[in-house]
Protein backbone atom coordinates (compact mmCIF):
# COMPACT_ATOMS: atom_id res chain seq x y z
CA UNK A 1 0.00 0.00 0.00
CA UNK A 2 3.08 2.38 0.53
CA UNK A 3 3.77 4.45 -2.15
CA UNK A 4 7.14 3.76 -2.75
CA UNK A 5 9.55 4.63 -6.00
CA UNK A 6 10.00 1.03 -6.51
CA UNK A 7 6.91 -0.70 -6.20
CA UNK A 8 3.54 -1.48 -8.16
CA UNK A 9 1.87 2.69 -6.68
CA UNK A 10 4.12 4.03 -9.52
CA UNK A 11 2.26 2.04 -12.38
CA UNK A 12 -1.39 3.50 -10.55
CA UNK A 13 0.23 7.02 -9.85
CA UNK A 14 0.19 7.53 -13.39
CA UNK A 15 -3.75 7.61 -13.89
CA UNK A 16 -4.09 9.49 -10.31
CA UNK A 17 -2.76 12.63 -11.37
CA UNK A 18 -0.44 13.76 -8.67
CA UNK A 19 1.33 16.26 -10.61
CA UNK A 20 3.52 18.91 -9.02
CA UNK A 21 4.61 20.71 -11.59
CA UNK A 22 5.03 19.77 -15.38
CA UNK A 23 8.59 18.63 -16.89
CA UNK A 24 8.41 20.05 -20.72
CA UNK A 25 11.68 18.34 -22.32
CA UNK A 26 12.67 14.75 -21.43
CA UNK A 27 16.38 15.00 -20.24
CA UNK A 28 18.72 12.47 -22.04
CA UNK A 29 20.27 10.13 -19.84
CA UNK A 30 23.85 11.46 -20.97
CA UNK A 31 23.74 15.06 -20.57
CA UNK A 32 25.73 16.69 -17.83
CA UNK A 33 24.31 16.28 -14.13
CA UNK A 34 22.39 19.16 -12.70
CA UNK A 35 19.80 20.03 -10.20
CA UNK A 36 16.15 19.31 -11.60
CA UNK A 37 13.98 20.32 -8.17
CA UNK A 38 14.56 21.68 -5.05
CA UNK A 39 12.42 20.14 -2.01
CA UNK A 40 12.69 22.49 1.38
CA UNK A 41 16.81 22.40 1.56
CA UNK A 42 17.03 18.88 -0.57
CA UNK A 43 17.92 18.70 -4.04
CA UNK A 44 16.90 16.21 -6.73
CA UNK A 45 19.87 15.33 -9.48
CA UNK A 46 19.06 15.32 -13.21
CA UNK A 47 20.71 11.67 -12.48
CA UNK A 48 18.73 10.75 -10.14
CA UNK A 49 15.80 11.64 -12.30
CA UNK A 50 16.95 9.29 -14.91
CA UNK A 51 17.66 6.50 -12.96
CA UNK A 52 14.15 6.59 -11.45
CA UNK A 53 12.70 7.00 -15.09
CA UNK A 54 14.34 4.43 -16.58
CA UNK A 55 13.30 1.60 -13.83
CA UNK A 56 9.66 3.48 -13.92
CA UNK A 57 9.75 2.57 -17.72
CA UNK A 58 11.03 -0.96 -17.43
CA UNK A 59 8.55 -2.01 -14.88
CA UNK A 60 5.85 -0.32 -16.88
CA UNK A 61 6.82 -1.90 -20.01
CA UNK A 62 7.10 -5.40 -18.26
CA UNK A 63 3.40 -4.77 -16.68
CA UNK A 64 2.08 -4.18 -20.66
CA UNK A 65 1.24 -0.63 -19.73
CA UNK A 66 1.87 2.59 -22.05
CA UNK A 67 3.41 6.09 -21.31
CA UNK A 68 5.07 8.55 -23.03
CA UNK A 69 8.75 9.87 -22.02
CA UNK A 70 7.66 13.04 -20.69
CA UNK A 71 4.33 11.01 -18.62
CA UNK A 72 7.21 8.55 -17.21
CA UNK A 73 9.32 11.98 -16.48
CA UNK A 74 6.37 13.56 -14.22
CA UNK A 75 6.06 10.20 -12.83
CA UNK A 76 9.61 9.67 -11.59
CA UNK A 77 10.08 13.38 -10.60
CA UNK A 78 6.60 13.55 -8.72
CA UNK A 79 8.03 10.23 -6.81
CA UNK A 80 11.63 11.23 -5.96
CA UNK A 81 9.77 14.40 -4.46
CA UNK A 82 7.43 12.33 -2.42
CA UNK A 83 10.78 10.56 -1.12
CA UNK A 84 12.53 14.12 -0.41
CA UNK A 85 9.71 15.16 1.41
CA UNK A 86 9.46 11.75 3.78
CA UNK A 87 12.92 11.67 4.54
CA UNK A 88 13.45 15.24 5.29
CA UNK A 89 10.38 14.45 7.80
CA UNK A 90 12.35 11.51 9.21
CA UNK A 91 15.61 13.56 10.04
CA UNK A 92 14.03 16.18 11.09
CA UNK A 93 12.23 13.69 13.59
CA UNK A 94 15.70 11.99 14.89
CA UNK A 95 14.36 8.14 13.98
CA UNK A 96 16.76 5.64 15.04
CA UNK A 97 17.51 2.89 12.70
CA UNK A 98 17.22 -0.70 13.92
CA UNK A 99 20.83 -2.08 13.03
CA UNK A 100 19.80 -5.42 13.39
CA UNK A 101 17.35 -5.64 11.19
CA UNK A 102 18.77 -3.64 8.67
CA UNK A 103 21.88 -6.58 9.04
CA UNK A 104 19.05 -8.78 8.64
CA UNK A 105 18.01 -7.73 5.39
CA UNK A 106 21.21 -7.74 3.80
CA UNK A 107 22.31 -11.12 5.40
CA UNK A 108 19.02 -12.06 3.33
CA UNK A 109 20.21 -10.80 0.04
CA UNK A 110 23.57 -12.62 0.43
CA UNK A 111 22.09 -15.86 1.12
CA UNK A 112 19.99 -15.40 -2.18
CA UNK A 113 23.14 -14.59 -4.17
CA UNK A 114 25.16 -17.67 -3.01
CA UNK A 115 26.93 -16.16 -0.18
CA UNK A 116 27.60 -16.49 3.33
CA UNK A 117 28.03 -13.50 5.43
CA UNK A 118 27.61 -9.43 4.76
CA UNK A 119 31.48 -9.29 4.68
CA UNK A 120 31.43 -11.79 1.26
CA UNK A 121 28.53 -9.41 0.17
CA UNK A 122 30.54 -6.08 0.25
CA UNK A 123 33.67 -7.84 -1.06
CA UNK A 124 30.98 -8.86 -4.57
CA UNK A 125 28.84 -5.43 -4.54
CA UNK A 126 32.04 -3.27 -4.04
CA UNK A 127 34.02 -5.39 -6.51
CA UNK A 128 30.76 -4.84 -9.64
CA UNK A 129 31.16 -1.15 -8.74
CA UNK A 130 32.78 0.96 -5.89
CA UNK A 131 30.39 2.15 -2.92
CA UNK A 132 27.44 -0.19 -4.24
CA UNK A 133 27.46 -2.21 -0.81
CA UNK A 134 27.06 1.53 1.05
CA UNK A 135 24.19 2.93 -1.25
CA UNK A 136 22.15 -0.36 -0.82
CA UNK A 137 22.72 -0.34 2.85
CA UNK A 138 21.50 3.43 3.03
CA UNK A 139 18.54 2.77 0.45
CA UNK A 140 17.23 -0.02 3.13
CA UNK A 141 18.00 2.55 5.76
CA UNK A 142 15.98 4.58 4.37
CA UNK A 143 12.84 2.43 3.10
CA UNK A 144 12.69 1.38 6.78
CA UNK A 145 12.60 4.50 8.29
CA UNK A 146 9.80 5.61 5.47
CA UNK A 147 8.20 2.24 6.52
CA UNK A 148 8.17 3.22 10.24
CA UNK A 149 6.89 6.80 9.28
CA UNK A 150 3.82 5.57 6.93
CA UNK A 151 2.76 3.33 9.55
CA UNK A 152 2.29 5.60 12.17
CA UNK A 153 1.10 8.48 10.29
CA UNK A 154 -1.35 6.84 7.77
CA UNK A 155 -2.26 3.59 10.22
CA UNK A 156 -3.25 6.63 12.69
CA UNK A 157 -5.68 8.44 10.68
CA UNK A 158 -7.70 5.54 9.26
CA UNK A 159 -10.08 4.60 12.38
CA UNK A 160 -12.27 1.20 11.77
CA UNK A 161 -14.90 0.57 14.80
CA UNK A 162 -16.04 -2.88 16.18
CA UNK A 163 -19.69 -1.79 14.66
CA UNK A 164 -17.82 -1.17 11.28
CA UNK A 165 -16.35 -4.75 11.44
CA UNK A 166 -19.34 -6.41 12.18
CA UNK A 167 -21.41 -5.04 9.48
CA UNK A 168 -18.95 -6.29 6.77
CA UNK A 169 -18.80 -9.27 8.49
CA UNK A 170 -22.45 -9.41 8.00
CA UNK A 171 -22.15 -8.65 4.41
CA UNK A 172 -21.77 -10.90 1.35
CA UNK A 173 -18.07 -9.63 0.82
CA UNK A 174 -17.89 -9.90 4.22
CA UNK A 175 -18.17 -13.60 3.94
CA UNK A 176 -16.07 -14.14 1.10
CA UNK A 177 -13.22 -12.53 2.50
CA UNK A 178 -13.49 -14.07 6.41
CA UNK A 179 -13.61 -17.71 6.66
CA UNK A 180 -15.72 -19.68 8.57
CA UNK A 181 -13.18 -22.59 8.89
CA UNK A 182 -12.67 -23.41 12.61
CA UNK A 183 -9.12 -22.03 13.27
CA UNK A 184 -7.53 -23.32 16.09
CA UNK A 185 -4.17 -22.87 17.73
CA UNK A 186 -1.86 -24.31 19.77
CA UNK A 187 -1.00 -23.21 23.44
CA UNK A 188 1.18 -24.17 26.42
CA UNK A 189 0.88 -23.88 30.32
CA UNK A 190 3.96 -22.70 31.21
CA UNK A 191 6.17 -22.00 34.80
CA UNK A 192 9.90 -21.32 34.79
CA UNK A 193 13.23 -20.69 36.71
CA UNK A 194 15.43 -18.00 35.64
CA UNK A 195 18.78 -17.29 36.69
CA UNK A 196 19.43 -13.74 35.26
CA UNK A 197 22.97 -12.71 33.61
CA UNK A 198 23.02 -8.75 34.28
CA UNK A 199 25.56 -6.29 35.83
CA UNK A 200 25.35 -8.54 39.05
CA UNK A 201 25.57 -12.17 37.86
CA UNK A 202 27.73 -13.00 35.16
CA UNK A 203 27.08 -15.96 32.95
CA UNK A 204 28.80 -18.43 34.79
CA UNK A 205 27.43 -17.76 38.21
CA UNK A 206 24.04 -17.62 36.75
CA UNK A 207 24.64 -21.14 35.11
CA UNK A 208 25.99 -22.29 38.36
CA UNK A 209 22.87 -21.44 40.51
CA UNK A 210 20.55 -23.28 37.59
CA UNK A 211 22.41 -26.32 37.73
CA UNK A 212 22.29 -26.20 41.56
CA UNK A 213 18.19 -25.84 41.08
CA UNK A 214 17.73 -28.30 38.60
CA UNK A 215 19.82 -30.81 40.89
CA UNK A 216 17.33 -29.91 43.42
CA UNK A 217 14.48 -30.85 41.41
CA UNK A 218 15.66 -34.29 39.97
CA UNK A 219 15.88 -34.50 43.57
CA UNK A 220 12.27 -34.04 44.01
CA UNK A 221 11.99 -30.43 45.29
CA UNK A 222 8.66 -28.81 43.92
CA UNK A 223 9.41 -26.67 41.21
CA UNK A 224 6.87 -24.18 42.72
CA UNK A 225 8.46 -22.84 45.79
CA UNK A 226 11.92 -23.16 44.07
CA UNK A 227 10.59 -20.52 41.44
CA UNK A 228 8.93 -18.71 44.43
CA UNK A 229 11.83 -18.47 46.59
CA UNK A 230 15.01 -18.48 43.44
CA UNK A 231 13.81 -17.35 40.40
CA UNK A 232 15.16 -13.83 39.42
CA UNK A 233 11.90 -13.17 37.18
CA UNK A 234 10.38 -11.37 39.61
CA UNK A 235 7.40 -10.99 38.33
CA UNK A 236 6.58 -14.80 37.38
CA UNK A 237 8.15 -16.00 40.82
CA UNK A 238 5.46 -14.23 42.97
CA UNK A 239 3.16 -16.34 40.32
CA UNK A 240 5.62 -19.76 41.62
CA UNK A 241 7.18 -19.55 38.21
CA UNK A 242 3.58 -19.35 36.42
CA UNK A 243 3.50 -17.35 32.97
CA UNK A 244 0.02 -18.96 32.10
CA UNK A 245 -0.98 -19.75 28.72
CA UNK A 246 1.47 -18.51 26.15
CA UNK A 247 0.71 -18.96 21.70
CA UNK A 248 3.56 -19.47 19.26
CA UNK A 249 5.57 -16.59 18.87
CA UNK A 250 4.94 -15.05 22.88
CA UNK A 251 8.48 -16.11 23.44
CA UNK A 252 11.83 -15.73 22.54
CA UNK A 253 13.13 -18.26 19.76
CA UNK A 254 14.97 -20.19 23.01
CA UNK A 255 12.24 -20.60 24.93
CA UNK A 256 9.50 -21.35 22.58
CA UNK A 257 12.05 -24.44 21.03
CA UNK A 258 12.09 -25.90 24.49
CA UNK A 259 8.65 -25.23 25.44
CA UNK A 260 7.48 -27.55 22.05
CA UNK A 261 9.35 -30.01 22.72
CA UNK A 262 8.91 -30.77 26.19
CA UNK A 263 5.99 -32.72 27.65
CA UNK A 264 3.16 -31.76 29.28
CA UNK A 265 3.82 -32.48 33.62
CA UNK A 266 7.28 -32.33 32.52
CA UNK A 267 9.86 -29.57 32.35
CA UNK A 268 13.15 -29.20 30.74
CA UNK A 269 17.31 -28.99 31.01
CA UNK A 270 18.66 -26.07 31.91
CA UNK A 271 19.01 -23.57 28.49
CA UNK A 272 20.35 -20.34 27.73
CA UNK A 273 18.36 -17.01 25.92
CA UNK A 274 19.31 -13.78 25.63
CA UNK A 275 17.74 -13.18 29.37
CA UNK A 276 20.16 -16.19 31.52
CA UNK A 277 19.41 -19.61 32.18
CA UNK A 278 16.22 -21.04 31.76
CA UNK A 279 14.60 -24.19 33.64
CA UNK A 280 10.76 -24.37 32.16
CA UNK A 281 8.07 -26.58 32.77
CA UNK A 282 5.08 -27.59 30.42
CA UNK A 283 1.74 -28.20 32.81
CA UNK A 284 -0.58 -28.18 29.98
CA UNK A 285 -1.47 -28.15 26.55
CA UNK A 286 -4.21 -26.92 24.86
CA UNK A 287 -6.09 -26.02 21.21
CA UNK A 288 -7.63 -22.99 21.70
CA UNK A 289 -10.33 -21.54 19.43
CA UNK A 290 -9.03 -18.23 17.38
CA UNK A 291 -12.08 -18.28 15.07
CA UNK A 292 -13.92 -15.29 15.62
CA UNK A 293 -10.89 -13.27 16.07
CA UNK A 294 -9.30 -14.03 13.08
CA UNK A 295 -12.68 -13.53 11.43
CA UNK A 296 -12.13 -9.44 13.15
CA UNK A 297 -8.91 -9.70 12.30
CA UNK A 298 -9.49 -10.18 8.37
CA UNK A 299 -11.77 -8.23 7.93
CA UNK A 300 -9.53 -5.10 9.68
CA UNK A 301 -6.93 -5.59 7.47
CA UNK A 302 -9.54 -5.80 4.45
CA UNK A 303 -11.39 -2.76 5.84
CA UNK A 304 -7.89 -0.62 6.55
CA UNK A 305 -6.22 -1.80 3.09
CA UNK A 306 -9.55 -0.02 1.16
CA UNK A 307 -9.48 3.35 3.64
CA UNK A 308 -5.48 3.80 3.40
CA UNK A 309 -4.69 5.29 0.05
CA UNK A 310 -6.80 8.24 1.15
CA UNK A 311 -5.41 8.21 4.11
CA UNK A 312 -2.22 8.19 2.56
CA UNK A 313 -2.76 10.54 -0.17
CA UNK A 314 -4.48 12.94 2.41
CA UNK A 315 -0.92 13.09 4.67
CA UNK A 316 0.55 13.30 1.53
CA UNK A 317 -0.97 16.29 0.23
CA UNK A 318 -0.66 17.87 3.87
CA UNK A 319 2.86 17.05 3.23
CA UNK A 320 3.25 19.01 0.20
CA UNK A 321 1.30 21.72 0.87
CA UNK A 322 3.68 22.61 3.46
CA UNK A 323 6.70 22.55 1.57
CA UNK A 324 9.10 24.43 -0.52
CA UNK A 325 9.24 22.88 -3.97
CA UNK A 326 10.68 24.37 -7.00
CA UNK A 327 11.29 22.37 -10.42
CA UNK A 328 13.93 24.12 -12.77
CA UNK A 329 12.70 23.70 -16.45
Amino acid sequence: MQSKLLNKALIIALTTCLSIGTVHASISSNSADGIVALVNDEIILKSELNSAAQYIKAQLKQAGTDASDEQIHQLALNELITRKLQLGLINRSGMVTNETVINQQLLKIAQSQGLNSLSELQTKLDGEKAGSYAAMRKNLIEEAAIQAMWQNQVQGRVHITDQEIATFLRSPEGAQIASSDKVLIPEWQTSHILARIDDTQNAAIAEQKINALYEEIQKGADFRTLAATYSDDTGSAQQYGSLGWVSEGQMVPEFESVMKTTEAGDYSTPFRSQFGWHILKVDNTRQRDVTDQYRKNAAKEYLFARQAPQAEEDWLQELRSSAYIKIFE
